[in-house]
């Protein structure tokens, strides 16, 4: 058996970075920039109010206060969008408006709420600082500035930023197309009428949820019986039209169990086929004649899932152009004793709670790797090394965030 570690590392040595491709701004959130974008312009473009007043020279105000007002003449106003650029004259203010151009000559901006109006005159009854209120022409960035770097993950904001310098669309990496493949005699869609030895296929719809949150653009996929030319015909298939090819149960050593012969017949190149870990330990990992991410991940619901998310999920985060490894490390007080045998790296699922600013977390009920009630309530991975047969209340334990 190969140990987490080492297979993570083998699986994202295979990895290459997909492709990109130009997408319009409109349809660029969540996906992955492919290529550096520079300043178009400078931000602000030109000396702005940041707020609704009047533009004013400092020198025209000092020592004003509410006891002793000063008031300066009226000489016209600028919205925000007007291109015609007013002079100020001394003794003068001109009102202007939130993001509007601020006149010449203009050196700070005084809130309207300490400005009365009246006949062509305003009374200031504050002070202002000089500078008051402007935001100055290039402060945020000049033209030309790095404005983001590759690997970003596009959303709402970033969109808005890319939007704020004229573009319409941007280089992004293309999303892989993956098919899966659930296998089992004993499946039955949702919706089917149970019969005896019947179960619902619960890997299928959830793998499938998995990849789409995962940023997969197509998941095409397959159900199959127990049976090698069955399960031959789907990856064939697969292989010679996706980036990524799932099959889900039939990785093990029994007799209905055929993925990894079949896998041999179409020659995948294979890197492993058991890992130190639990839930998980039948999980098989190679590549395809044509270059297709072969993953064949145990049968049980549970085992399926957490092997998705420490194996597949980074696969797929290069794939897509950014770090393998999405999570901070964290650290927690375990809340409940655990224990087990030593020799397998174990994901024990857990649930975290805070209390006086620190972290903590508690197995959830339902370890077995069929029983998905537990991970469905679970926030966390706890990290239970390959060495260690206890871990005791009150110790701080390693845990990654699930992440749905």
């Amino acid at each position: 058996m190969i140990s987490y570690d080492d297979a993570i590392a083998v699986i994202l040595n295979d990895v290459k970075q997909m492709p990109s491709e130009s997408v319009l701004l409109a349809k660029a959130d969540d996906r992955v920039l492919a290529k550096p974008v520079k300043a178009q312009l400078d931000l602000p473009r030109f000396d702005q109010s940041a707020m609704d007043g009047i533009g004013v020279r400092k020198a025209d105000l000092l020592k004003a206060s509410s006891d002793s007002p000063k008031v300066l003449k009226m000489a016209g106003e600028m919205p925000a969008g007007v291109s015609r650029r007013l002079k100020l004259k001394k003794g003068c203010a001109i009102k202007v408006f939130t993001g509007s151009l601020l006149p010449s000559g203009t050196d700070t901006v005084v809130m309207k709420e300490y400005c009365e109006f009246s006949d062509g005159s305003v009374s200031v009854s504050k002070s202002p600082g000089k500078g008051d209120h402007i935001r100055k022409r290039a402060e945020e960035m000049k033209k030309g500035d790095p404005l983001i770097s590759v690997g970003t993950k596009i959303n709402p904001a970033v969109v808005g930023l890319l939007a704020s310098h004229g573009l319409d669309s941007v280089s992004v990496y293309k999303q892989p197309t993956v098919t899966l493949i659930t296998m089992g005699n004993e499946l039955l869609q949702s919706g089917q009428r149970l019969t005896q030895g019947k179960i619902h296929d619960a890997n299928g719809p959830s793998l499938a949820a998995a990849l789409y949150r995962s940023g997969v653009g197509v998941v095409k996929h397959r159900y199959v019986d127990d049976n090698p030319a069955s399960l031959k015909k789907a990856m064939k298939l697969a292989m010679g039209n996706s980036d990524v090819v799932i099959t889900v149960g039939g990785a093990s050593v029994g007799d209905h169990d055929h993925v990894i012969g079949v896998r041999e017949s179409l020659k995948v190149k294979e890197r492993f086929a058991r890992v130190a870990i639990k839930p998980g330990k039948p999980n098989v990992f190679g590549v395809a004649p044509g270059g297709a991410l072969m993953f064949g991940l145990p049968g049980n619901p549970v085992s399926a899932l957490v092997s998705f998310l420490i194996f597949v999920v980074p696969a797929l985060r290069k794939l897509g152009g950014m770090s393998a490894q999405s999570e901070i490390a964290m650290t927690a007080v375990l809340d409940a004793p655990v224990t087990k045998k030593p020799g397998r790296l174990e994901w024990v699922r857990g649930k975290i709670r805070t209390d006086d600013n620190e972290l903590y977390v508690t197995p959830t009920r339902g370890q077995g790797s069929h029983m998905l009630s537990g991970l469905a309530s679970a926030d966390v991975l706890l990290e239970f090394p390959t060495g260690v047969s206890k871990l005791s209340a009150g110790e701080r334990v390693r845990i990654h965030p699930i992440g749905w």
